[in-house]
């Protein structure tokens, strides 16, 4: 099934940066960055991996001038100036993230950095659980061509329910090659190299007959399969072994205790004729959601409406509904099951589970005339991350409906990825996201 193997990674040259300026070279990952945060990151070092992962756009770009050219260019700079370097060795990358959840509870998860070996999905050994849209991958595949690197890592959970694999992993070893930073998040990262060829081959081992779950970076790993297949066309003869072949990415068990799956809060926007009272009526009536009001009171305190939304959902698929319409939250479950008919036919038993299924599905293209087409152009419906932020959102103007979310359970995201079903865009959020500029896979 899977295989994956060490490789001789491009860093930031850790002679010439200490930790506390090795956090200020580092970034989240591109598609969550917006403008001001791009701009603070171009601020916050001349070398930060922003230039490399998501280069300004600029008026006067044109073919030979671009974000894309640029990117290139400040690499191969950096890479003559002794800014970046190649590692000696092929290694496997240890990284550990400690990080406090909304409830201000601590927690550690650990994962690897290594090659995988690319492979379609039709082959069952890289399992996708998320749709994806063209636009992105369009602009991954023209930087990748242009800089010829993997810049960030794809997201893989691995099922190892023995923990032999983080047992080799071992813990960071006292001074060396070890990174240690806290990023202004509050999240700290540290990440150590290990060069045992004996210990490459035991975890290699020990997953070559799993296969990987896509966690997150949907997009990046099709960019790599379409600059894959590109670098095939182009190439004067076949090489299996060619590092094309394969990408990097973030291997973590999915048994892991710091695995934390935060919900993906949505908002809507811009649908004609929007009437919240004319919403409840038809969940009301629909037969296959309970809907209760909450005090309104809830509203100014989004810990208490939270923990009425996680009880909820321990019996049965619940969202809480806000609009700027009504001062009261309403509380909707979904009491139906598999075979209710607010399903598309070909959506399978697995995914209909979900929460995410049962509000896109049932209720914002049923209901309220969101096309999935709409859904994925993101026309009428935008997301947020933070529970008191989808609370305040409400007051938007702009805002017709906040739909706030329990988390998908890694559990049921594993069973849509076995049943080879596709889960609505934004239905996980794994955090910590993986830091862009920890370590570069050349190609």
């Amino acid at each position: 099934m899977a295989e994956i193997k060490a490789f001789r990674g491009m860093r930031f040259n850790p002679s010439r940066f200490d930790n506390e300026e090795f956090a200020r070279l580092v970034a989240p990952p591109y598609d969550v960055i917006d403008a001001t945060e791009q701009d603070e990151l171009y601020a916050r070092h001349s070398n930060n991996i922003v230039r490399l992962d998501l280069n300004r756009t600029q008026a006067s770009d044109e073919a030979e001038n671009n974000r894309y050219t640029r990117a290139r260019r400040h690499m191969m700079d950096w890479l003559a100036t002794g800014v970046l370097r190649i590692d000696d060795a092929p290694v496997f990358f240890v990284h550990l993230q400690e990080f406090s959840d909304e409830t201000g509870a601590r927690h550690s998860r650990r994962g690897f950095v290594s090659l995988t070996r690319l492979a379609d999905y039709e082959e069952g050994i890289v399992l996708p659980h998320e749709r994806t849209l063209k636009g992105p991958k369009a602009d991954r595949l023209e930087l990748m061509k242009a800089t010829e690197c993997n810049l960030s890592q794809v997201f893989f959970l691995y099922e190892d329910p023995s923990g032999a694999v983080d047992r080799l992993l071992g813990e960071p070893p006292s001074g060396g090659d070890t990174l240690d930073i806290t990023t202004p998040d509050g999240i700290r990262h540290v990440m150590w190299p290990i060069a045992d060829d004996g210990v490459h081959a035991e975890i290699a081992q020990l997953l070559a007959d799993k296969p990987l779950l896509i966690a997150d970076g949907h997009h990046r790993y099709e960019t790599a399969l379409a600059y894959r297949d590109f670098r095939r066309s182009v190439a004067e003869e076949p090489n299996s072994e060619a590092l094309y072949e394969y990408t990097m990415g973030f291997m973590v068990n999915i048994h892991d205790p710091g695995l934390q799956v935060f919900p993906t809060h949505r908002v809507v926007h811009g649908t004609a004729d929007f009437d919240f009272d004319r919403l409840r009526s038809q969940l009301e009536a629909s037969g296959h959601f309970s809907v209760r009001a909450l005090s309104a009171d809830l509203v100014s305190d989004a810990g208490r409406l939270q923990e009425e939304l996680l009880q909820a959902g321990q019996h049965y698929p619940s969202f809480a509904l806000l609009s700027s319409q009504s001062s009261t939250p309403l509380l909707v479950s979904f009491t139906g099951d598999e075979s209710s008919p607010i399903f598309d036919d070909e959506t399978p038993n697995e995914v209909r589970a979900l929460d995410v299924a049962i509000l896109h599905e049932g209720i914002i293209d049923r209901l309220l005339g969101v096309s999935k087409e709409a859904q994925e152009a993101k026309t009428n419906l935008g997301y947020i991350k933070g529970f008191e932020e989808s609370v305040a959102a409400a007051r938007n103007s702009y805002t017709q409906l906040v739909v706030l979310m329990n988390a998908t359970p890694v559990d049921q995201v594993n069973r849509v990825c076995l049943s080879g079903g596709k889960m609505p865009q934004k239905s996980t959020f794994f955090y910590p996201k993986i830091l862009s500029g920890l370590v570069i896979n050349p190609l």
